[in-house]
């Protein structure tokens, strides 16, 4: 009897030794300010939000212990709603951070289009927030972060420690008044110093990046601007052992666990991304021994849990009822009538009204000569007689302000140069084929630019074939200006631009030969509020446009 006792005192005292436990650790990324489900653009239901990933944490909760709720940047912008809430009604609880301080959310790492909408802004929604909000690359000049570079949770004696990071690409994008003080330091170097002094104090570490994958996108832009990768996610993962799990965002993108996560190989982090507008929730899970007092990681996985699919809480359709009913209301104002359809499907192929528009409402507010602007959609057919709020978010999705800038003619015309090298001959794209020219699929349509105030004609010669090849160009031919005189060299033109252009967005101003541009004006309103001010005095939209550039394929 007395071997039994011990037998089963010694069998307990062994159980006790190596304890075991989970922790599963959820996160969204890029939820752009998408609480209902509702597209406001379209307005329109639409399967994403997070109310609708609510419903799915809330069920993890009830069948869950040791949940931890992290969010990887891009919150406070991206809808009517947040603009509305951000800058016009700003007096109110910021409804996003009303929604993640509902949903038990424990840190938040800071977007770039998070510090786009202002000190005031995001100062205002971090001191309303029930979370940490990281970036531990946000370096200020005495070795201080502005914001907290990491925090550490504790869940049932398990302590997690999270380093937050920003995407650094913050300054080809943004103005420094934007963040006054603010070095975004490299992100590998910066994990590093981080992982050091963490590790050792938790039993798991996450990386919570609002940064990408990929670390070759826009990696010759960064490295031409002297900015340290924007991308570099994937980069901490290779070069910083330490991580256990690394949730990304910025690029949008789903991703998956790869094949050495489905391996199983504890010394490599998971890698996740939720992608964007809470369609998903990235999910790991770590399941942890206890031995002498110390937790050990002895398995872990990771998934994407779709939310897009799930019922809406009706808690959160509740909580934010108000600020939705006030979207509606905004965005449903009208502005002014349309003569016939305003279409855009065809804007970056050939000129059209709708960019034509954009160009002469930032000529008349700013009094610039020449003025530049993208087709950020492509896809919208407006067939109603009235244009509406709602109308100008989708043809202008971003919260830019107008820039004006001194360029000189030799200037202006590299800017086009490496603009239309957007354009491909012999390839036609997504339904274009009536068209004599397709584009570069490498290429995003929002970093194409038309320019209005002058003339010009693009001659292409690039094919899918040669578009590696930097020594076949398509080139800009008959640049003149509006009124038929000649652009001249030397002489410097008035040039309306958006502040992402002018902040180095796309390389642009890199590729005109432009270290620091000389700015000579700048809106105190974003292009959308002067667009809306510009139609509603103009009444009427005509389908008019004078056909200042026009693309030929050169033989």
């Amino acid at each position: 009897m007395k071997q039994l006792i011990y037998l089963l005192v010694f069998l307990s005292s062994g159980l006790l030794a190596q304890q075991t436990d989970t922790v599963f650790i959820l996160a969204t990324t890029d939820v752009h300010g998408c609480i209902q489900p509702y597209d406001y653009f379209k307005d329109q239901p639409a399967d994403l939000g997070l109310a609708k990933a609510y419903t799915k944490i809330a069920d993890f909760r009830r069948r869950h212990k040791n949940i931890i709720l992290l969010d990887a940047g891009d919150l406070l912008q991206g809808t009517p709603l947040t603009y509305l809430f951000n800058h016009e009604k700003n007096t109110y609880l910021n409804p996003m951070i009303l929604t993640l301080n509902y949903m038990g959310y424990d840190a938040f790492a800071v977007g770039n289009h998070d510090i786009e909408q202002g000190v005031f802004v995001y100062e205002k929604a971090r001191a309303e927030s029930r979370f940490s909000w990281l970036s531990a690359n946000s370096l200020l000049e005495d070795g201080r972060t502005y914001f907290e570079p990491y925090t550490i949770l504790e869940r049932n004696d398990i302590r997690i420690g999270v380093i937050g990071l920003t995407t650094p690409g913050i300054p080809m994008w943004l103005d420094e008044s934007l963040y006054p003080g603010i070095t975004w330091t490299d992100m590998v170097s910066t994990a590093k110093k981080y992982c050091d002094i963490l590790k050792p104090e938790v039993d798991i570490l996450i990386g919570l990046f609002h940064a990408g994958f990929d670390s070759g996108y826009s990696a010759e832009k960064t490295k031409a601007l002297n900015i340290p990768n924007e991308n570099a996610s994937g980069l901490v993962a290779a070069k910083v052992p330490g991580f256990d799990v690394i949730f990304a965002g910025h690029s949008h993108k789903e991703v998956y666990p790869d094949e050495y996560d489905k391996a199983n190989n504890l010394n490599l982090p998971l890698k996740l991304n939720a992608g964007h507008r809470a369609k998903h929730i990235a999910i790991a899970q770590i399941v942890l021994r206890k031995v002498n007092q110390q937790y050990k990681i002895i398995n872990k996985r990771g998934w994407l849990e779709p939310a897009y699919n799930a019922q809406a809480a009706e808690s959160i359709i509740q909580l934010t009822d108000f600020f939705h009913q006030q979207t509606l209301e905004y965005t449903r104002r009208e502005i002014a009538e349309i003569n016939g359809v305003l279409d855009t499907r065809w804007s970056r192929v050939e000129d059209t009204p709708a960019i034509e528009q954009i160009n002469k409402a930032q000529m008349a507010a700013s009094d610039a000569q020449i003025s530049f602007a993208s087709s950020f959609n492509n896809k919208l057919i407006i067939e109603d007689s009235v244009l509406k709020v709602k109308d100008i978010y989708s043809l202008y999705p971003y919260e830019n302000y107008l820039y004006v800038i001194n360029m000189t003619g030799e200037q202006i015309r590299k800017y086009i140069e490496y603009s239309t090298q957007y354009y491909l001959k012999n390839y036609n794209h997504s339904g274009e084929s009536e068209y004599i020219a397709g584009h570069d699929p490498d290429i995003a349509g929002y970093n194409y630019d038309m320019a209005e105030g002058i003339n010009y004609t693009i001659r292409v010669n690039r094919t899918m074939e040669s578009r590696q090849d930097k020594s076949v160009r398509n080139k800009i031919v008959n640049l003149t200006l509006s009124d038929g005189s000649q652009l001249e060299k030397e002489k410097y033109y008035r040039v309306a631009v958006n502040s992402y252009r002018a902040s180095g967005g796309g390389g642009f101003m890199n590729a005109a030969g432009i270290k620091d541009p000389e700015i000579i004006w700048k809106s105190n309103r974003e292009i959308r509020t002067i667009l809306i001010d510009y139609f509603q005095k103009e009444g009427v939209i005509l389908q008019e446009v004078d056909d200042n550039w026009k693309v030929e394929i050169e033989d």
